[in-house]
């Protein structure tokens, strides 16, 4: 017995030396951060931590993960740390960090704040791919091919070990390396995924939940996203036509979005405009293309679904296709540069193309203004594409009774509320909330904010009072250039 004791001794000291010794790695120093397109200016602390590539092989190849920590101001803080997960996939949680520091730091009043960015983005070992940036062309499914090739032969690191299975073994690590008991997470979008597949995989290592926009284990990212974003349009020009101003002042708004993407499939407009990032002179033509961009990126905020009617307006009745234009190449310009999409393949390819099949309807995609036209890229894509590490529950459903808040904007674009719906019965202590008027990503949205905190420090879903969401409400259209009416 007491060789026994001596050992298991001897093991609790190779485990507290080991933990400390990985701590002792992350060499925290002040920093400021800045997010994508140079955006905010954050102070924080921040270390660039080494980690296996390929954890089964602890002493091969190691890359480099960055994480950033907000201290708490509290005397005794908690020993949990929040983090949040940002989506994409290809999506820096630093830059997301920067983008909702007020938020973020409200956390720190009781506890730690602790950011990954997540390996193959941001600033953690990237996986960029040159050949996929901004563009004013039609890029066809070939050439796409080509620059993926291109790209993965370019690639520094095997993408194969770039996939949620080995994000969430990070964040683990990192949690036991900085020794606290728990963490609370906040995912958005794909970050749902990470969130939910942590708490599944480290149930007593997961105090609280929230995710907002969730996709649930068992959908595959890209086969629903044209029938989603229709369905969110037609919501929209559905509440302008019942809305009295709206209507007014646009009258046969669908009719008029019809005819304009058949005239520009036909007759591109040839144009040179300011860019609107730049500001350098640029030569574009204007077709069906950028205006499918145009609409797929305006629905994920409220503020720029409440342009839709005016811009559709002011293209067809006045030929006036500046704001397509502009629009178009600012949104190309921001989610091209805030993707690493060498790490968005390597999650796609692994965890969602393979499962196309079960809910793919061509037909349903056709009949949208988007088309087949993702689903048949990244089909492709994929198809050369090595796979990666997948957990094996990774697409089964959940079960989990960890606290869970669940976040859905009513007109959100991709996932749409039914999604949240779709996982409560494998959540047995759980709450959806469901954001009146809004888009994709709702942690910013009116009282949100106060009750995803209230509900992270308490970890009681009983104690919130969302009767505040009964506020929020879609940004009114705007019926000219100044605005919505008075």
């Amino acid at each position: 017995m007491k060789a026994l004791i001596r050992c298991l001794a001897g093991l609790l000291v190779m485990a507290i030396y080991s933990q400390t010794l990985a701590a002792s790695e992350l060499s925290f120093q002040p920093c400021w951060l800045t997010g994508s397109g140079g955006n905010g200016n954050l102070r924080a602390e921040c270390a660039t931590w080494q980690q296996p590539l390929d954890r089964s092989r602890p002493d091969g190849e190691q890359i480099d993960i960055h994480v950033t920590r907000l201290k708490s101001t509290a005397l005794e803080p908690a020993t949990d740390a929040f983090t949040l997960i940002n989506g994409g996939p290809g999506g820096s949680s630093i830059d997301m960090l920067v983008a909702f520091a007020s938020i973020a730091r409200t956390f720190t009043r009781e506890r730690d704040v602790i950011v990954i960015d997540q390996r193959g983005t941001g600033r953690s070992s990237p996986l960029t791919c040159d050949g996929v940036t901004e563009t004013t062309e039609d890029i066809s499914i070939e050439a796409t091919v080509a620059i993926t090739q291109e790209c993965l032969q370019a690639l520094p690191h095997d993408p194969r070990f770039f996939t949620t299975t080995s994000a969430v073994n990070d964040l683990e690590a990192l949690r036991a390396a900085l020794g606290y008991e728990q963490l609370s997470i906040y995912g958005v979008s794909y970050g749902t995924r990470v969130a939910l597949q942590y708490a599944r995989q480290f149930p007593e290592r997961t105090r609280t939940v929230v995710v907002d926009g969730i996709i649930p284990p068992t959908r595959a990212l890209g086969s629903l996203i044209a029938i989603h974003s229709q369905a969110a349009l037609d919501q929209i020009l559905a509440r302008c036509e019942e809305d009295t101003d709206c209507a007014e002042r646009f009258p046969d708004i669908a009719e008029q979005l019809t005819v304009l993407a058949e005239e520009l499939r036909t007759q591109p407009v040839k144009m040179n405009i300011q860019h609107p990032v730049t500001g350098l002179p640029t030569d574009i033509e204007l077709s069906q293309v950028h205006l499918a961009a145009w609409l797929r990126f305006s629905l994920y905020s409220t503020e720029t679904a409440a342009l839709i009617p005016l811009i559709i307006h002011e293209a067809t009745a006045r030929q006036n296709y500046l704001p397509i234009a502009a629009n178009a190449l600012r949104m190309i310009h921001d989610i091209s540069t805030s993707l690493n999409y060498g790490m968005h393949n390597a999650v796609v390819c692994t965890e969602d193309a393979p499962f196309y099949d079960a809910d793919a309807d061509l037909d349903a995609m056709d009949a949208t203004y988007l088309g087949r036209h993702i689903y048949e890229t990244l089909e492709a894509v994929c198809s050369i594409w090595p796979q990666g590490e997948l957990n094996a529950a990774l697409k089964s459903p959940l079960e989990s009774s960890v606290p869970t808040l669940v976040l859905s904007g009513e007109l959100d674009p991709i996932t749409p509320p039914a999604w949240g719906e779709e996982i409560m019965p494998g959540l047995s202590n759980a709450l959806h909330v469901v954001a009146p008027g809004q888009g994709h990503g709702t942690i910013a949205r009116g009282c949100i904010p106060k009750l995803v905190v209230k509900f992270v420090e308490s970890a009681d879903l009983e104690a919130l009072d969302t009767a505040c969401i009964d506020h929020l409400a879609a940004y009114p259209f705007f019926v000219d250039l100044m605005g919505p009416p008075p």
